[in-house]
């Protein structure tokens, strides 16, 4: 099975199924975010689905044989993900869902431009011509130095910036190690964060400031209700599948083909903020995404 999923057909389809799950994941959590704080809400879907990597794969043992120099690349690749992860959750507090998941999706671009430098892979003029229109939709959301301005929208692509490096050292590593070790180590990071902002949450708790990003990130920890812990589950499954199906995909396939199939998710994204929270977006926000969307996809 695993020969068959290296194979770009199979690898790009299942990039493909996963990033339709994902904002599934995201929606769950920022229903979460209003209650629970994140780093326990990444903690206890970190625990879940390394559960899951122990009982489905050997990624647990694969580890062990790692050298250390790939273990390190291997930590610094997960860390970039780490960090792209809480960005992105950190704006979803405020946020609608849509908007978060289109501005994100400047990442593909980015990782089409570092594919340059950092892979050696050729874009040509229309593609580049192509990133531009859809860096151009970024700006089409985010409005900067309008009244709708955000602070939280850089956050987003600071997020999209550390998810590209995240991506561009996974292609870099396509033939060290093993993939279940990789996705394994990814998700030991996650715990390892999401319970050192417990411990800080535990120690150092803010009461409600009124302030929807500063109580998610800050919030003392809390038992959680079945329905979120239902909620976690079904995300452990999301996450879990969109690790091994980018992970498999960005070791398979050149970094600037994969890019239109992620954008799977925006659309997804969108079907979520509309039947959870009728968060339409407005006539701006959806000249962005046609501009990222035409802008992917001509990549």
């Amino acid at each position: 099975m695993m020969e068959r999923f290296t194979k770009p057909s199979y690898a790009l389809g299942l990039l493909g199924l996963a990033m339709a799950v994902i904002p599934l994941n995201d929606a769950l959590i920022k229903i979460m975010s209003a209650s629970i704080s994140l780093g326990q809400i990444v903690a206890v879907r970190a625990f879940l689905s390394l559960v899951l990597v122990l009982l489905v794969s050997d990624g647990l043992r694969a580890i062990l044989n790692l050298s250390g120099p790939v273990f390190c690349q291997f930590v610094g690749r997960a860390m970039c993900l780490v960090v792209a992860m809480l960005l992105f959750f950190v704006s979803l507090g405020s946020l609608p869902l849509a908007n978060v998941i289109a501005i994100f999706f400047v990442a593909p671009m980015i990782i089409t431009l570092l594919s340059v430098p950092f892979l050696g892979e050729k874009i040509g003029l229309h593609r580049l011509a192509a990133v531009s229109t859809g860096m151009a939709g970024v700006l089409f959301i985010i409005r900067p130095g309008g009244v709708q301005f955000q602070v939280e929208t850089l956050f987003v692509v600071m997020s999209a910036c550390s998810y590209a490096a995240f991506q561009i050292w996974t292609r870099r590593l396509k033939s060290v190690g093993n993939l279940s070790g990789m996705v394994a180590v990814q998700h030991i990071c996650y715990l390892t964060i999401g319970a050192l902002f417990m411990l800080v949450n535990m120690i150092w708790p803010v009461d409600q400031s009124g302030n929807p990003t500063v109580d998610f990130l800050f919030r003392a920890p809390s038992l959680m209700s079945l329905t979120n812990l239902g909620y976690l589950v079904i995300c452990s499954f999301s996450v879990l599948l969109l690790s091994f199906a980018s992970s498999n995909a960005y070791r398979s396939v050149e970094a600037s083909v994969i890019a239109p199939f992620e954008y799977v998710a925006i659309p997804f994204g969108v079907f979520w903020g509309v039947v959870i929270w009728d968060e339409w977006p407005d006539q701006m926000v959806m000249i962005g995404i046609t501009l990222i969307l035409a802008g992917g996809l001509y990549t």
